[in-house]
């Protein structure tokens, strides 16, 4: 079991703790509380979760790599330049924000490629998830944050029993 691929997931598992804090944040007082200080510095924690990731997976054996390679990146740029924007008080920089995590899904195909050798139904968890996840996010905008919940929960249900497991040796052949 390559160690480099459960770091990555440790690392996705605590981002999708936070964003889950976000989604809940969100949903009870409104879509105006993501301009509020204390949502901004959520949301920087995960932006930084997500580059720790990334360096965790880009360097661990994947199936279709390339995947991960190419969009992790672009999402990490996208959602920066949504953070700046949401610094200065302009809900575009949500609207780039939920473009970046459109990204999500598709690079997470190499992990759930990767993942599904070793459990099936943590792979599928995962990426069922992170899809219901990216679907709902638009949905906030018309005050309807549950399925992006749902998703995030599922997400990290699949993350905590990869990780579980790991932990335990279950995959080590």
């Amino acid at each position: 079991m390559d160690r480099k691929l459960i770091l990555g997931n440790i690392i996705s598992l605590v981002a999708g703790v936070f964003i889950l804090i976000v989604l809940i944040l969100l949903a009870s007082s409104g879509i105006i509380f993501v301009f509020n200080v204390t949502t901004e510095a959520l949301m920087w924690i995960i932006w930084g979760l997500a580059i720790l990731a990334y360096m965790e997976y880009s360097t661990c054996n994947l199936k279709a790599e390339i995947l991960m390679k190419v969009f992790p990146p672009m999402a990490i740029i996208i959602t920066f330049t949504g953070l700046i924007f949401i610094l200065q008080g302009k809900f575009l920089g949500l609207e780039l924000i939920v473009l970046g995590y459109i990204l999500e899904p598709i690079a997470g195909i190499s992990i759930f490629l990767t993942i599904k050798e070793y459990s099936p139904v943590s792979a599928y968890l995962f990426f069922l998830g992170a899809v219901v996840y990216t679907l709902g996010l638009p949905l906030y905008l018309v005050s309807f944050p549950y399925l992006a919940i749902m998703g995030d929960v599922v997400k990290i249900l699949g993350l905590v029993n990869f990780i579980f497991n790991s932990i335990r040796g279950k995959y080590s052949g």
